[in-house]
C-alpha cells in the first residue's frame, strides 16, 4: 500500500528533475553558440583574403590560412579543431553590400547573424 502512495510521488519528482536537466542543458549550448559567434566576429575582424565556398568559408589570420566549415552539426575551424557553433542543422555564409553575415539552425529555429564587414 505503501508503494501505490510513494510511486506517484518519486515519478513526479524525477520528471521534474529531467524538465529542468533538459533546460539547463539547452541554455548551455546556448550560451556556448552566443560566445562563438562573439569569436567569429574577432576573428573575421582580424582576417583578410575572405574567400567563400558553398557552406565553408577559407582566411588568412595571422599569417595562416584557415577553414571553417560546417560538419557533423557544428561549425568549426579545421586548422586547430576550434568549434564556434553547436548542435546547429545547417548553415550558410552570405554576402551583401560589402558584410558577411552566418545563417544557421538551431533547435528548429532559423537565425541570420551579422559577423563583420568584409575588406
Amino acid at each position: 500500500m505503501l508503494v501505490i502512495l510513494l510511486l506517484p510521488i518519486v515519478l513526479a519528482l524525477t520528471y521534474t528533475f529531467l524538465r529542468v536537466l533538459h533546460r539547463y542543458d539547452y541554455g548551455l549550448t546556448e550560451r556556448q553558440n552566443f560566445l562563438g559567434i562573439l569569436q567569429l566576429r574577432k576573428r573575421i575582424a582580424v582576417g583578410s583574403d575572405i574567400v567563400i565556398k558553398g557552406d565553408s568559408l577559407t582566411m588568412t589570420y595571422n599569417n595562416q590560412n584557415i577553414e571553417l566549415l560546417c560538419q557533423n552539426e557544428r561549425l568549426i575551424e579545421v586548422e586547430g579543431y576550434m568549434e564556434y557553433l553547436l548542435e546547429i542543422d545547417d548553415c550558410e555564409w552570405k554576402t551583401s553590400d560589402n558584410y558577411l553575415s552566418l545563417s544557421y539552425t538551431f533547435k528548429e529555429n532559423t537565425y541570420d547573424i551579422f559577423i563583420g564587414y568584409l575588406k
